[in-house]
């Protein structure tokens, strides 16, 4: 996956307020929703999934490479990743992360690492026990709404042969990537809508960490306003009928994520 680096601007410095700018002006990041700041990304939490009867919490990061070094060794410039959090043990354990070559998750996807299989516990300090405490406490506050911004240090390897996640992640060998599906012309059918965010990038993140579980439905990001607010919609099709979408989103709510069935 290549990225056209040439295009693709960077903080001036790690200081707060040219790297608020710097935010503002390139990417649809609500600052409220960053939790760590590295040296080589910025993360924020797109979603966050509720602890169900048997699941843990979960949340869906996202990543924004903050130099060019960065992109050079993973091979993106921005990606996203879910994580499970077990608040009571301290442990994380992360879903496939999956990177893009342009700002806002925009461009053709590729996995850089698959799921982790295993619990860990990150670091103190590091960018995942920053996201862990945004899970798990609810007084946490992130960079941008403590008085002053702390630089979080690099994850530590998950084992002796990968880097975590929230590090920049080195790029697997990928398929070509599928076209973006295209959004199909309106009509009364039953869709899931698995949640909106004011980010279009969030919205497609959403689809994509559902992962296996579309079945290979089609999927697409509407736009909607509401109350004078723009939102973006992740949308879930191909549904046989609205029994069939009621099951598809039963399963989702199950695992503790937000879905619910409407006409299309």
């Amino acid at each position: 996956m290549a990225a056209a680096q040439t295009a693709i601007a960077y903080p001036s410095s790690l200081e707060r307020e040219p790297l608020l700018a710097w935010l503002q002006r390139e990417t649809d990041i609500e600052p409220n929703r960053v939790v760590a700041v590295t040296p080589q990304a910025l993360i924020s939490i797109v979603s966050t999934f509720p602890a169900g009867p048997g699941s843990e919490p979960r949340v869906v990061l996202r990543a924004e490479a903050l130099n060019a070094d960065t992109v050079t060794r993973s091979g993106a410039v921005s990606w996203h990743v879910s994580m499970s959090a077990d608040c009571k043990g301290r442990r994380v354990r992360l879903g496939e992360t999956t990177g893009y070559p342009g700002r806002n998750l925009l461009g053709d996807r590729a996995p850089l690492r698959p799921p982790e299989t295993e619990w860990r516990k990150p670091d103190a300090g590091a960018a995942l026990d920053a996201a862990l405490r945004a899970v798990c406490e609810p007084s946490f506050k992130g960079p941008f709404e403590a008085v002053a911004l702390k630089v979080a240090r690099q994850d530590a390897p998950a084992t002796a042969s990968a880097e975590a996640s929230m590090a920049p992640p080195t790029p697997a060998v990928a398929a070509p990537a599928k076209p973006s599906p295209v959004a199909p012309k309106p009509g009364r059918r039953m869709v899931a809508q698995i949640g909106a965010s004011p980010s279009e990038a969030d919205a497609r993140a959403l689809i994509a960490a559902l992962g296996s579980s579309l079945g290979g439905r089609e999927t697409w990001v509407e736009t909607a306003q509401v109350n004078g607010k723009t939102w973006r919609r992740a949308v879930v099709g191909g549904f046989a009928d609205g029994a069939e979408a009621a099951r598809f989103c039963a399963g989702l709510k199950a695992a503790g994520r937000g879905c619910f069935v409407r006409v299309g």
